[in-house]
């Protein structure tokens, strides 16, 4: 199973209405997908977003990111955010993992 993991940073209070909006619809897109399962959790403040999504291969995941209202966000992605870092991890089993140790991923 491939795990894609993202930390965003959004560039100003001021988008968060609209991101939003754009993060239910990508999640309405997540429920149609063949994703087996995804989170998306906010800091305290809301300024720094992580989201996971677990996928079986590399197909499904470029089809989900490449098309309907994702490819839309990624391309409006600069108007909302200062900062994106992705990485993708292999993992064994169906489980999404532990988020604190997750995140650490982008610390390193």
């Amino acid at each position: 199973m491939i795990l894609p993991i993202t930390k965003i940073e959004l560039n100003s209070y001021a988008k968060i209405i609209s991101f939003f909006k754009f993060n239910s619809q990508i999640i309405k897109q997540l429920q149609e997908s063949p994703c087996k399962k995804y989170k998306l959790t906010g800091s305290f403040n809301l300024k720094f977003w992580h989201t996971m999504s677990l996928w079986e291969t590399d197909d499904e995941i470029n089809n989900f990111y490449r098309n309907g209202i994702h490819l839309e966000a990624m391309k409006k992605s600069k108007t909302f955010f200062s900062k994106i870092q992705s990485k993708r991890i292999t993992v064994e089993n169906n489980e999404l993992g532990n988020w604190r140790e997750l995140k650490k991923i982008f610390t390193l």
